[in-house]
């Protein structure tokens, strides 16, 4: 199984990032019968921690305003983030995912506010970082750091140079599970990558 990438995804100047199948929290939500603004539903009652104990989805805080690299990684091999050449300060074990359309996404809190059929589709057409997987569950590794990178600038007379750079990256392991892995993780864990 494949590695992917994505350049330049960016958190809408919001301290979170979600991972997941959006048609199936649409799902959760209708199932549940939650409201819209799933936001405050979410950060005011228990039904948030319950989804994602369920595997509806994998939220991230304490995400800094960078433009990030990321990573999807199926492989058995080792990851971006711990490859030397790399500086990894976050890794995270214990999340579990459940895709029940075909694809996941990487996603920003404001989609939250009005989770509604229409904001799910734009959300799906917007696609600045998803992934198609088979259905099923998954259990996830969240890690964050820096890698290297070869970055396109475009110079003062208009040509393109490549320059390297240690750019913030996200990567997220995710390995297939024949049932509901048991869900571990810390809701409270601050992803913050340091730039510097």
């Amino acid at each position: 199984m494949p590695i992917y990438k994505f350049d330049e995804v960016l958190n809408d100047l919001m301290d979170y990032f979600i991972l997941g199948d959006p048609d199936y929290l649409l799902q959760y939500k209708k199932q549940h019968n939650l409201p819209d603004d799933l936001l405050t539903e979410f950060t005011t009652e228990e039904t948030g921690d319950r989804a994602v104990e369920q595997g509806v989805m994998v939220p991230m805080i304490g995400i800094e305003n960078h433009p990030y690299t990321i990573y999807f990684n199926l492989s058995e091999n080792v990851s971006e983030l711990m490859k030397p050449e790399n500086v990894l300060q976050h890794k995270r074990d214990g999340y579990c995912l459940k895709v029940n359309n075909g694809s996941i996404y990487l996603y920003t809190i404001p989609y939250l506010r009005d989770f509604t059929e229409a904001k799910v589709e734009a959300l799906k057409k917007y696609k600045q970082a998803t992934i198609a997987l088979p259905n099923g569950w998954y259990t996830v590794a969240v890690l964050a750091g820096l890698t290297h990178q070869l970055i396109e600038i475009e110079t003062a007379t208009g040509e393109i140079e490549k320059i390297e750079s240690m750019e913030p990256t996200f990567e997220f392991v995710l390995k297939p599970s024949a049932e509901k892995p048991e869900y571990t993780a810390d809701f409270n864990y601050q992803f913050r990558v340091d730039a510097e």
